[in-house]
C-alpha cells in the first residue's frame, strides 16, 4: 500500500541552480546544486548517470514551498535552494562478495608445491629431489588433523642431501687486460691498433717521450684505483697526442700525384678533400658555452672538426675543436690551411664552403657542387659534374664513419675533459691511417 504522505522529487540537472555550501573548512560557497545533493547522498558519478528520485524524507519542512489551503502535501514544490539534509547514508562504499576456495583438487598441487619450497628450505638442500611421496603423506596428515603420526626426523631421514662448496679469492676473478689481446684481431677490435708489432713499436716511442719509468709497463692494463686511472689518463693523453701527431703530415705534390685513385681521373689537380664531422657532446653548465656549442644541424650540443683528407684516403689535416655553432667558413679561414696550398692546386668541399674569395686570392681552384638556385633544374654538364664529385667525395665520409667507430665518439662526449677532444681526435685519426687503406691497390691509375 502506498504511503500518500511520502513524495518523490526528480534528481536536479548539471548548472541548474547554485546553492550555498559549508565545506569541511567551515566555508560557506556556492556550488552546483546537482553536486550539493550528490555529495550529500553519496553518490558516485556512475550512480549519477541514471535518472533518479530522491523522496521527502530527506528534506525538512522548511525546504518546501508554503502550503496552500486545499493542496495536499504529496504535492508539494521544493524550493530552488533545497538540499537533502536528513536521513542521509553514512558510506557509499560497497563491499565485494567474499572469492570463493579452490575446490580440494585444484588447489592440492599448489599446496605441494608449497610445501617442497618450505621443506627444501628447512633442511637447506643443495639440489631438490622428489619428494612427492612424502609432500602426499604431510598432507594427508594435515587433512586428518594427524600430524603427529608423521616427525621431522622422519621426514629428514627420507630426504638425501647433497651440498655443493667453492671458495674463490677476489684476487683470482680480476684479468689484466694485457692478457686478452692475444692476436691482431682482438688488439684490433678492443683499441682500433691493426697489429702487435705496431702496438709495441708505440710502447717504445712512449718510452722515450714520457720520462716517468714507473708508466712503462702499462699499468693501465692492470688493475688501479679510479684517482690513479684519471691521473694517468690526463698525462697518458697530451703524450699519445705528440706521437700520433707526427702520423697525421702534410704529404708533397709529388706524393699525391703518384696516387691517384680511378674516381680522381677528372680532378687530378686536388690536394685535399674537405668536410666537417660532429661530435655530440654534454650539455654545458655555462650558458656562453651552449650558445657556441649548440648546433643547429645536429639539433644539440656538439663539438665539430674539419678533416683534411687526400685523394688517397690518407688523413692529412685535423683543425682544432670548435663549437657546433661554429660555420664551415669560419673553421677554413682559422685553421690558416689556404698557406699550405700552392698556386694551381685545387681543394674538393661540400656546399657548406662558401670560400671562393679566399681560394681566388690564393690561385687556388675550388671544386664543389653547383648551386640549383634560380634554376629549374641543372643542366647536363651540371648533373654530370655533380655525379663526378659526389663520386670522389663519397671516400671522406667513409673515413669520418672510421673515426666514428671508436667508443669515445659513439657517446657523449665528457665536457669535464672537451680540451682534450683535439688531442683525442688526432689520436683516432693517427689509428686510423695506421689501419687498413680506404682504397684498394687495384683502384689506382
Amino acid at each position: 500500500m502506498k504511503n500518500k504522505s511520502v513524495s518523490f522529487h526528480g534528481f536536479p540537472k548539471e548548472k541548474e541552480w547554485n546553492v550555498a555550501w559549508l565545506n569541511k573548512n567551515g566555508v560557506t560557497e556556492y556550488i552546483d546544486k546537482r553536486r550539493a545533493w550528490a555529495i550529500n547522498l553519496r553518490m558516485d558519478k556512475s550512480t549519477l548517470k541514471k535518472r533518479l528520485r530522491v523522496c521527502s524524507k530527506h528534506f525538512n519542512d522548511e525546504d518546501y514551498h508554503k502550503s496552500v489551503p486545499g493542496i495536499t502535501k504529496i504535492t508539494r514544490r521544493l524550493l530552488k535552494t533545497a538540499v537533502p539534509t536528513q536521513n542521509l547514508p553514512k558510506s557509499s562504499l560497497h563491499k565485494n562478495s567474499p572469492i570463493k576456495r579452490l575446490s580440494p583438487k585444484k588447489r592440492s598441487p599448489v599446496k605441494k608445491k608449497l610445501m617442497e619450497n618450505q621443506l627444501i628450505e628447512l633442511f637447506n638442500v643443495g639440489e631438490p629431489v622428489d619428494i612427492s611421496e612424502e609432500v602426499d603423506q604431510l598432507d594427508h596428515c594435515i587433512h586428518h588433523n594427524d600430524i603427529a603420526d608423521l616427525t621431522v626426523v622422519e621426514l629428514e631421514t627420507k630426504i638425501t642431501t647433497q651440498d655443493f662448496g667453492t671458495q674463490v679469492n677476489s684476487g683470482d676473478i680480476i684479468t689484466p687486460f694485457i692478457s686478452l689481446l692475444d692476436s691482431d684481431k682482438k688488439l684490433n677490435t678492443m683499441t682500433g691498433i691493426p697489429t702487435i708489432d705496431i702496438l709495441n713499436k708505440l710502447v717504445e716511442l712512449f718510452k722515450k717521450e714520457n720520462s716517468d719509468i714507473r708508466t712503462h709497463h702499462l699499468i693501465l692494463f692492470n688493475s688501479i684505483s679510479v684517482s690513479s686511472c684519471r691521473s694517468i689518463y690526463l698525462t697518458t693523453v697530451p703524450i699519445l697526442h705528440a706521437i700520433f701527431d707526427n702520423l697525421i703530415f702534410w704529404p708533397r705534390k709529388a706524393e699525391i700525384m703518384a696516387n691517384i685513385p680511378y674516381c680522381f681521373k677528372n680532378f687530378v689537380n686536388v690536394r685535399v678533400i674537405l668536410d666537417c664531422t660532429e661530435v655530440p657532446v654534454q650539455k654545458p653548465k655555462c650558458l656562453s658555452c651552449r650558445i657556441k656549442l649548440y648546433s643547429l644541424y645536429k639539433s644539440g650540443f656538439t663539438l665539430k672538426f674539419m678533416i683534411g683528407v687526400s685523394p688517397a684516403g690518407f688523413i692529412t689535416f685535423v683543425s682544432n675543436s670548435y663549437g657546433g655553432r661554429a660555420s664551415d667558413n669560419i673553421i677554413f679561414k682559422q685553421s690558416n690551411l689556404i698557406q699550405l696550398l700552392d698556386r694551381y692546386d685545387a681543394i674538393m668541399v661540400d656546399r657548406g664552403f662558401l670560400i671562393d674569395d679566399e681560394c681566388n686570392e690564393k690561385g687556388v681552384t675550388l671544386i664543389r657542387p653547383p648551386f640549383l638556385k634560380g634554376k629549374h633544374q641543372f643542366s647536363k654538364s651540371e648533373a654530370l659534374l655533380t655525379k663526378d664529385i659526389a663520386a670522389a667525395r663519397v671516400h671522406i665520409e667513409r673515413v669520418n664513419q672510421r673515426i666514428k667507430t671508436f667508443k669515445i665518439f659513439q657517446n657523449k662526449f665528457g665536457w669535464g675533459h672537451a680540451h682534450l677532444a683535439h688531442a683525442i681526435m688526432v689520436i683516432i685519426c693517427g689509428i686510423s691511417n695506421l689501419s687498413s687503406p680506404i682504397f684498394s691497390s687495384d683502384k689506382f691509375i
